[in-house]
């Protein structure tokens, strides 16, 4: 190549060497080459032609370069193939592989469906091996998660929906469970095509949790799709539906579903649910009806049902209720009105349920006997054996509360609302008698307002606590679990009851002397076992198994729920 070079040069004319060594970068003390004017047009010629073929080599040595350059990434191609050959992991079965890409789709906790970091789609850029065994392996895309406004935290605008396409597309043939939390007003559009994708695959829902905001016509699109969805067991959708909207009714088949969470707040004057369901295959039911009306219109229908949770926000009298039974429902929430809470227990028979969480809207102290009788009734007219009860604490706030306690005396388990803007002390007087829920084993508190601001309180319920630990075997049982909680508001989301004060220190000398307190110490604060939205190991289970359904997902993070998914495991 340097002997080509030298030819090439010494062909070049003489004004064209000059003019050559005096553009070289390298030459020194080269002074502009003197002009012969009378052959300027032939060394403008021979000037032009050597340009050319100069040209011609540097194209010849720019192809060279190229060719060479991809010939060395096909090799490095090569390279990295042979070895990737050398590392275990790679030359690991399909089949084992499938199973260890599965953990880590489990272990991707925090992404969303619309995200290129998402796990399956990272496994699939690895290599070509990899790529083709995540896009065939269904079960990798089968839980799909969408959060809007967590993916324009992330993008400054939405991310193109052919990545839902493809999520989508790749879970088939197998059933899907989607978690989309679609409640950013702004988005509205988006959403609506985030929804049609999905409802394109309704046929193969499983499990769907569907928040709107006040996206009304989300919901709509919702209620207008094909109404039947043969896969699907569980059903969630929460949304705000404003005043003014027109109402759409709709009818699902449904042959598969079990479980059903309806959080549909309408200002419509229509009681009746827009999406009708199978009601009599249900097991489990979390509903927002506008009144009591509402759930009495279709209770007959609820022949399997095992759960139900009420949450009533208007009350309206009823002429002439009719009675009905729900032979398997073992646990009953309801809270709203205590006028329509009262309704309801009058009409009811219930001879399977055991657990009962009653939760007023108003103060009750003056009703505080109506309510505690009609619930005595219910025991007595269903019958049933309630062995775990939830109430406001005023509730026993009567002198007669003990004698019609006595009719529900098969209450092992018991929660209490606690409040400092309520006279306590005829209720605390009662629970230290001898004759209040004889049986009573394990007791709960929480507390509207944070104890540490009014110690008294605190201090009386735990004298409350160590009196019940001191009862003869003639009084019953003595209590033997204790939890206490405060409930939190958005505001102050991580405020814990203090073990500082004398009160908390009084409950750990009842710990040394047996009593088992469900929680624990963290900084100072006590954590319950529960939160402040549950009581019981069920509804820890229940809440286990909704966050397991949708992969775990960090949005749906609650500690106590992890705490408890912990100890399980241990045991």
């Amino acid at each position: 190549m340097a002997l080509k070079a030298a030819q090439d040069s010494a062909a070049l004319s003489e004004i064209a060497q000059s003019l050559h060594d005096y553009l070289n970068p390298d030459a020194q003390n080269i002074a502009l080459p003197a002009i012969d004017f009378d052959h300027i047009s032939d060394a403008v010629k021979q000037i032009t032609t050597d340009m050319e073929r100069i040209h011609v080599h540097a194209d010849t040595y720019e192809e060279a370069t190229l060719t060479a350059r991809k010939k060395a990434l096909y090799m490095q191609s090569i390279l990295n193939s042979y070895r990737n050959l050398s590392i275990p992991l790679v030359r690991m079965p399909t089949e084992i592989l499938a199973l260890l890409f599965k953990s880590c789709v489990q272990a991707d906790t925090g992404g969303h469906s619309l995200s290129c970091e998402a796990m399956p789609l990272v496994l699939s850029r690895v290599c070509r091996r990899w790529r083709m065994i995540v896009n065939s392996t269904p079960s990798l895309w089968q839980v799909i998660r969408l959060h809007n406004q967590k993916t324009v935290a992330h993008n400054r605008c939405p991310p193109p929906l052919s990545i839902l396409h493809l999520w989508l597309n790749r879970s088939q043939p197998l059933p899907i469970s989607c978690l989309a939390i679609l409640d950013a007003p702004d988005l509205c559009g988006y959403n609506m095509k985030i929804l049609d994708l999905l409802v394109h695959h309704s046929r193969r829902w499983f499990a769907v949790d569907f928040s709107f905001g006040d996206q009304s016509s989300l919901y709509h699109r919702l209620c207008i799709m094909p109404p039947l969805l043969p896969l699907l067991r569980y059903f969630r959708v929460e949304a705000d539906i404003p005043i003014g909207t027109h109402d759409i009714f709709a009818a699902w088949t449904a042959p598969n579903l079990k479980e059903a969470t309806l959080l549909v707040q309408s200002s419509s004057a229509n009681t009746q649910p827009t999406i009708t369901l199978p009601w009599s295959q249900l097991e489990e039911l979390e509903w927002f009806p506008k009144t009591s009306k509402s759930f009495l219109d279709i209770s007959s229908t609820f022949l399997r049902l095992r759960r139900c949770c009420l949450q009533i926000s208007h009350h309206v009298d009823i002429d002439d209720p009719h009675q009905f039974t729900l032979p398997y429902l073992r646990q009953f929430e309801i809270s709203g009105p205590y006028r329509s809470i009262i309704g309801i227990l009058c009409c009811v028979s219930l001879p399977a349920l055991e657990i009962l969480d009653v939760d007023p809207d108003e103060h009750i102290g003056q009703v505080a006997d109506q309510l505690l009788s009609f619930i005595a009734r219910l025991q007595l007219q269903s019958p049933c054996n309630i062995r775990c009860f939830s109430a406001p604490f005023s509730l026993f706030s009567s002198s007669n509360s003990p004698t019609l306690a006595s009719k529900i005396d098969t209450i092992q388990e018991l929660r209490v609302f606690l409040s400092t803007e309520e006279d306590n002390d005829v209720s605390i007087t009662n629970f230290m008698g001898s004759n209040m829920l004889r049986n009573l084993k394990v007791l709960h508190l929480l507390f509207r307002e944070p104890p540490d601001e009014d110690v008294t309180l605190l201090d009386k319920m735990v004298e409350l606590v160590a009196s019940r630990r001191q009862r003869k075997p003639s009084s019953g049982p003595r209590l033997d679990k204790l939890s206490l909680d405060v409930i939190r508001t958005s505001e102050v989301p991580n405020m814990h009851i203090s073990i500082q004060s004398k009160a908390f220190q009084k409950l750990f000398k009842l710990q040394q002397e047996g009593l088992s307190l469900l929680g624990y110490t963290v900084n100072e604060g006590w954590y319950s076992f529960f939160g402040d939205t549950r009581w019981s190991d069920e509804d820890l289970q229940r809440a286990a198994q909704y966050w397991e359904r949708f992969g775990y997902s960090d949005w749906l993070f609650e500690q106590e729920i992890d705490d408890y998914i912990t100890r399980r495991d241990i045991s």
